[in-house]
């Protein structure tokens, strides 16, 4: 099923969230959209702009009720107007700026163990997955393009996790745990066998760790041997989760895009 990333910057806070959706995405400040821009803004449309598909692209078609509301390359869209959609794209919504990323822009996964191979950054791309199989000591990943396509009969007797998207979720579940290894999430135990992924997230299982990276931003990593959680870069002096300071921090990390 096609999928999009969408980078949604709210002007007047300054937040930015990224996410991966399925095609099609309704936008508005409707409880039921994709995604919900500012309920009480009433000159936003309920249902504003919907992002479709044609000829297996996406296309932006205006919904709105309001002339001049929604904007692209300088311009005001007509009423039932469709534009195709491009990479790096935007078009504005008031104070919301969106933007179509790549895939791979969304999520960076971190595979940061010195005894494991291979190691490094992935990306986990929205409707493919990340499958990671082998023992508490050494895991091989493989990047997959159809979920359907893993065969969990060749993976029962080992380690196996799998990074994906559920839906317009980034998600990190177990498939198969042999050694009975207990997951960490930023330090804490953890019973579930499938976690939503948040940037920032480090997951432990024996002695593999996955950190998620921010997207083109750096992130550091707390010094304490006993927590090394990820933290924003210019989020103050002490780490989010144990107080240690960060000033002088071992390892500044930033996910590639």
């Amino acid at each position: 099923m096609p999928t999009v990333a969408i980078e949604v910057v709210n002007h007047r806070t300054a937040e930015t969230m990224r996410r991966g959706y399925m095609l099609p995405v309704r936008i508005g400040r409707g409880a039921t959209c994709d995604i919900q821009l500012d309920p009480e803004n009433r000159a936003i449309s309920r249902l504003h702009v919907e992002i479709g598909e044609e000829d297996g692209k996406p296309v932006l078609i205006n919904r709105a009720l309001n002339q001049n509301a929604t904007h692209y390359r300088g311009r005001s869209l007509k009423a039932s107007e469709r534009v195709p959609l491009e990479t790096g794209d935007s078009f504005r919504i008031f104070d919301f700026e969106l933007k179509v990323l790549e895939p791979a822009q969304l999520m960076v996964l971190a595979v940061d163990r010195a005894d494991l191979r291979p190691r490094g950054e992935f990306p986990l791309v929205p409707g493919g997955a990340l499958l990671a199989y082998g023992d508490g000591h050494r895991l091989a990943i493989e990047q997959v393009a159809n979920l359907a396509r893993i065969d969990a009969t060749r993976l029962a007797d080992k380690l196996a996790l799998i990074f994906y998207y559920d839906e317009s979720e980034p998600t990190f579940a177990v498939l198969s745990n042999p050694e009975r290894l207990q997951v960490y999430l930023d330090r804490g135990f953890v019973q579930q066998d499938a976690l939503y992924l948040q940037p920032l997230d480090t997951i432990e299982l024996g002695d593999h760790r996955f950190e998620v990276h921010p997207v083109g931003q750096p992130a550091i990593v707390c010094e304490n041997p006993t927590c090394q959680v990820l933290n924003e870069y210019d989020r103050g002096d002490n780490c989010r989760l144990c107080g240690t300071r960060l000033f002088g921090a071992t390892r500044i990390v930033r996910g590639k895009t």
